[in-house]
């Protein structure tokens, strides 16, 4: 497993990195707007990152094992849906109801990875039509915006458990889960898979079964998302998942998940989704146009992107510089030595 330990390297670098940039943007939001200090402030901010982080946590997932999955704006959109027209049919059977949204998610996640891992069809376009299929069915069940979810779903994922919002509750027990998933013999395989997947089958690894079990994975993360923000938002929308079909890629990409596979994580992705709200409120609070927004989203990620390559550019430069020191100090020596 050396791709692995190769891998786990550079997850490191990438939640140092999306962590600092979170807390220093976090912290200048603070100074330019004070009013994001008090608790209900920050209770709002992680209501609402935390659909976005859940779609990110379930795209990571994918990409690891170097694949991509467009399904998460469909899945989204289904559970959204689902949601907000059976809980108000039957809302005496809330939890019942959204363990089936999530556990349809899964079944979703897992068809994805059965036409990736074992018919063989290409990520991209496998996703892009259960994006479309999907995106079909929500229109199916729900023409426009409706519907309805119980004001005791929407209040329990929204307010706070005692004093603790209980969005970061849901935060950290993803991120603990991830800990152990990233800790297990598929979690050790889907980055290994991404870094080297020759090299993985070849070391007795079964990739297909590990790719699956990602895809699945994936795939209830999303109907977790879906279900989340049709708690924020009270309401159903058949196209809820849409704006997350770039959200959630440049949240990962803010935690520095590698595009290619073999290195990311989930909570490198929680961080990049927080970064990408945490953009959006502090021009806001700047007066700066929402014109602007997606222009300086974009360059963020760009100077994020680019932190890991100029640390390494930095790193070879010193060892460089050590290297002809120490050349020339034995150069010297021998010259010192020859005159002698």
């Amino acid at each position: 497993m050396g791709a692995y330990s190769f891998a786990r390297s550079r997850v490191h670098y990438g939640i140092w990195i999306s962590g600092i940039l979170f807390f220093t943007l976090y912290l200048m939001l603070t100074v330019v707007s004070p009013a994001s200090r008090t608790s209900f402030a920050i209770t709002g901010f992680l209501v609402i990152m935390t659909p976005l982080a859940l779609a990110a946590v379930g795209v990571t997932l994918v990409m690891i094992t170097g694949g991509f999955d467009l399904s998460v704006a469909g899945v989204i959109s289904v559970a959204n849906v689902l949601a907000a027209t059976q809980m108000q049919k039957s809302p005496e059977h809330v939890w019942l109801i959204a363990a089936a949204i999530v556990l349809g998610g899964l079944v979703v996640g897992a068809l994805n990875g059965m036409m990736v891992a074992l018919a063989g069809l290409q990520s991209l376009g496998a996703t892009l039509a259960s994006f479309i299929i999907l995106s079909g069915v929500a229109i199916v069940l729900m023409p426009g915006p409706g519907g309805s979810v119980p004001a005791e779903f929407s209040s329990f994922l929204t307010t706070e458990i005692g004093f603790v919002p209980t969005a970061l509750i849901v935060v950290l027990v993803i991120s603990l889960l991830w800990i152990a998933f990233s800790k297990s013999r598929t979690g050790i395989a889907a980055l290994s898979i991404g870094a080297d997947r020759s090299a993985t089958g070849m070391s007795g690894v079964h990739v297909p079964t590990a790719e699956i079990i990602c895809y699945a994975l994936a795939g209830g993360v999303y109907a977790m998302a879906g279900l989340y923000l049709a708690a924020v938002t009270a309401t159903g929308d058949p196209n809820a998942g849409r704006p997350f079909l770039l959200t959630a890629f440049a949240a990962m990409a803010l935690g520095l998940v590698s595009f290619s596979g073999g290195a990311g994580s989930a909570i490198g992705a929680i961080f990049g989704a927080g970064t990408l709200i945490i953009i959006q409120r502090l021009l806001f609070a700047l007066g700066i146009s929402d014109f602007w927004v997606g222009a300086i989203q974009g360059a963020v990620i760009l100077a994020a992107l680019s932190a890991p390559a100029a640390a390494r550019y930095v790193m070879a430069s010193r060892r460089q510089r050590r290297s002809s020191a120490r050349n020339d100090d034995a150069n010297l020596a021998t010259n010192q030595e020859s005159l002698l």
